[in-house]
């Protein structure tokens, strides 16, 4: 398994590259990852998985986050913006 690690990009502001990562794990691994994000936070998910952009702003919702639909960044790669 490829292992995955959280970069700082300003103050309370972290990336994650889930590029790569077969659906459903980002809508599993963002449990996680938010447990670990401070109040006021954000963390932004580079994603290439077909479902992610509408499975994972869900995930976050149901654990009191908001969370963007996704950002286009190319054809089939979005950016999740989730928010504590």
């Amino acid at each position: 398994m490829r292992l995955f690690k959280a970069i700082k990009v300003g103050e309370n502001h972290f990336e994650v590259d889930l590029r790569g990562w077969v659906c459903p794990f980002p809508k599993y691994a963002v449990a996680g990852l938010m447990a670990k994000l401070p109040p006021r936070g954000q963390l932004d998910l580079l994603v290439d998985c077909r479902s992610a952009p509408d499975d994972v702003p869900v995930v976050a919702a149901a654990a009191g986050c908001a969370g963007t639909a996704g950002e286009v960044l190319a054809p089939g790669e979005w950016r999740i913006a989730i928010r504590t």
